[in-house]
Parts: structure tokens; C-alpha cells; sequence
């Protein structure tokens, strides 16, 4: 099935921030879940009402859960943290990895008939990454975890009379996943035509007055639209609402495209591309002014956390490898902040300057308006 079509920056890092929230969750859970577990085990142990060996309940309700639950987390993490995974790669190894977590716990606690559909929220979560693929493989799934949960509970409890109970709750809870899954899917459907709809219109209104939102290279925004909108900012710029206004620029990047050709420069530029498209929000705008030039505009921007911002990119993307080169690429900064309107020309006059300041001083270094040479 096809993913969603919109290729807007800010989005992707919506997603991102949803992935790294989401990790967050599951090791949250995976504690919770631990703590909640042993508390469980000594209750029924005080109440004499364990049902089991007390080895096999702390086999199967607290160890193998915790287990499966810490490698969820492991593989969560080391995904989001990939450079080479997909966006889509990432979204779907966070969606499955809250989907088994949720199927672990209506297993692990089968008795509790309740918790047999608790597969189905991690189906009505992951419908943010707007895949179908996901939610067609989540419902799969869900139908298992339920089926393998009511199975359980007759294990646990195979009186004739509460075996004819399960079976009807296997049945009720199942068709509640039929329910809960054909209507997710269907209202992802919509979702993606409505973002069809308003990805072509925004396309049709602006392709010839504005040029295409984003740069075909780095996926970051294009020089136009990254003119109009920090123009906009910095018409509305003062004391309550600041603009820090950087530029950043590849060190030797004619070099790299003279001696290897303007492929492998493209190359280069992909990768200062995909670290910036980190920065991206609803309060930074990060676009390509030219060449290997790209302006970032923090609105509300606060100048000592901008500049930190700017040096994690500029480490992040010194740390970048090629295979058509041994050494490192870097990058210098030049960053300017405002308290009062400014246009876009004198604002980036400013920036320049600190910039041309950095690449005086050695490169790969972001330097601000104001600050020493040496």
C-alpha cells in the first residue's frame, strides 16, 4: 500500500519528534509494567491466590515480558538513531514495536479479559504516520494477540462453564477488532485523500508564483518560499518577539565539486540537508539560498540556545562519512539576532559578516555579529 504523499520537511520532523516521544513511552512502560508486575506476584503471593507455580508465574507474567518489552525499546532505539533507515523504515519498526508491547501485556495478563483489545490503540496511534501498510499488518496482528489471549484464559481456566464464557468473549472481543480496524483504516483513507487534495491545490496556487516549496536536493525549503515566509517574521520582529537569523556555508565546497564533479558536491549537499531538516518546526525555518548556502530563521529565536542549536549541526555534520572521500566535510556559521524589524537583505548583511568572520578565523565554526576574530 502507498505511504502518504506529502514531502514537507516540517512534517518529517513531526514524525521524527513522534518516534523519539514514542521511545520514550516504551521504556516508561517497560518499567511500569515491570514494577506493576512484581507488585502483582507479591500480592497474590500474601492472598495465597497465585493459581501457578510461583517459578512459572515469574517466568511467563514478569521475566519474559520485561525481556521482549527491553528489546522492543533496544531495537526502538536504534532505529530512530539509523542514518541509513528510511523515515518509513523508522515509522513502522516504532509502530510494530507499541503493537507487540501491547500484545505482550494482554498476553501476560490474559486473565484480565480487558486488556485482550489493547493491541487495537497502538492501531488508532500509529494512524499519525498516515501508512496503510501499518495498520493493514496492526490488525493482522491484533487478531492473533486476541485469539492467542482467549486461548490462554482457557488454559487458565478450563471449567466447562467459563470455557463457553471465553469462547463468547473471544468472539465479541474479535469482532471488536474487525470493527475498530475497518473503521481506522477507512478513516486513514480519507486522511490521505484530504491530503492529496490540499497537496495538489497548494501545489496549483503556488507552483508558478512562488516556486516549489521545498529544494529538490536537500529537501529543505526552496530560497523562495524561505523569502517569503522569513520575511514575514521579520516584519513583525521586536523586544517580545525576536529573529535570529543564521547562514551556513560548506567549507571548500568548490573544491569538492571541481576535483569530484557536482554529483558527489550534490552528494554533500543531501547530507547538510538531512541534518537541517532536523532543526525544522513551527518556529525554524531552514531553507537553500544558493549553491551550498542555507539561511535558518529562528522566530522568537533565543540567542544563546540558537547557537547551541548551530554547533550540534555543524558537529553533526562533520561527523558525516563519503565513500568518494577520506576526509571530513565541514561547515562555518554566521549568525545575527534582532530585536527590532529588519528586512530580509539587511538581516542577512549582518549574518554574512559574522559568517565571512568564521571562514577568516579557520573554518568550521559558527561565529555571531559582535563576537572576536580571534
Amino acid at each position: 500500500m502507498d505511504t502518504k504523499p506529502i514531502n514537507d520537511p516540517a512534517m518529517r520532523n513531526l514524525e521524527r519528534t513522534i518516534r523519539f516521544e514514542f521511545e520514550k513511552i516504551l521504556l516508561i512502560m517497560t518499567l511500569v509494567c515491570l514494577a506493576l508486575e512484581i507488585g502483582i506476584c507479591i500480592y497474590y503471593c500474601l492472598t495465597d491466590n497465585l493459581g501457578q507455580p510461583l517459578n512459572s508465574y515469574v517466568e511467563f507474567r514478569i521475566l519474559v515480558p520485561f525481556a521482549i518489552n527491553s528489546i522492543l525499546y533496544v531495537i526502538t532505539r536504534f532505529s530512530n538513531r539509523s542514518e541509513t533507515s528510511t523515515d518509513v523504515t523508522k515509522n513502522r519498526v516504532v509502530s510494530f514495536a507499541g503493537l507487540i508491547m501491547c500484545g505482550v501485556i494482554a498476553l501476560a495478563h490474559s486473565f484480565f479479559i480487558p486488556l485482550w483489545v489493547f493491541p487495537l490503540f497502538a492501531i488508532a496511534f500509529c494512524s499519525v504516520f498516515h501508512d496503510g501498510f501499518i495498520q493493514f499488518i496492526q490488525a493482522g496482528l491484533s487478531f492473533v494477540f486476541i485469539l492467542y489471549a482467549g486461548i490462554l484464559h482457557i488454559y487458565d481456566y478450563p471449567d466447562p462453564d467459563e470455557r463457553s464464557y471465553t469462547i463468547l468473549c473471544i468472539i465479541i472481543a474479535e469482532v471488536m477488532a474487525l470493527g475498530i480496524s475497518f473503521l481506522a483504516f477507512r478513516m486513514e483513507l480519507f486522511n490521505t485523500r484530504m491530503l492529496i487534495i490540499r497537496e495538489r491545490n497548494f501545489a496549483g496556487a503556488n507552483k508558478f508564483e512562488m516556486g516549489f516549496e521545498t529544494d529538490s536536493v536537500t529537501g529543505v525549503y526552496s530560497k523562495k518560499y524561505l523569502t517569503e515566509e522569513a520575511g514575514k517574521i521579520l516584519a513583525k520582529t521586536n523586544e517580545l518577539e525576536p529573529c535570529g537569523i543564521a547562514i551556513l556555508d560548506i567549507d571548500d565546497f568548490r573544491k569538492i565539486n571541481d576535483e569530484l564533479g557536482n554529483d558527489k558536491g550534490d552528494d554533500v549537499l543531501r547530507a547538510l540537508g538531512s541534518v537541517l531538516q532536523g532543526l525544522i518546526d513551527e518556529n525554524t525555518i531552514v531553507g537553500r539560498y544558493g549553491g551550498d548556502k542555507f539561511v535558518i530563521v529562528f522566530e522568537n529565536g533565543v540567542r544563546e540556545d540558537n547557537l547551541l542549536a548551530l554547533n550540534q549541526i555543524r558537529k553533526d555534520f562533520s561527523k558525516k562519512k563519503y565513500s568518494f572521500m577520506k576526509n571530513n566535510v565541514t561547515v562555518s556559521g554566521g549568525y545575527a539576532w534582532f530585536d527590532v524589524t529588519m528586512d530580509m537583505e539587511s538581516a542577512l548583511k549582518e549574518a554574512e559578516s559574522a559568517l565571512a568572520s568564521a571562514k577568516k578565523s579557520g573554518k568550521n565554526m559558527v561565529m555571531a555579529t559582535g563576537e572576536s576574530e580571534e
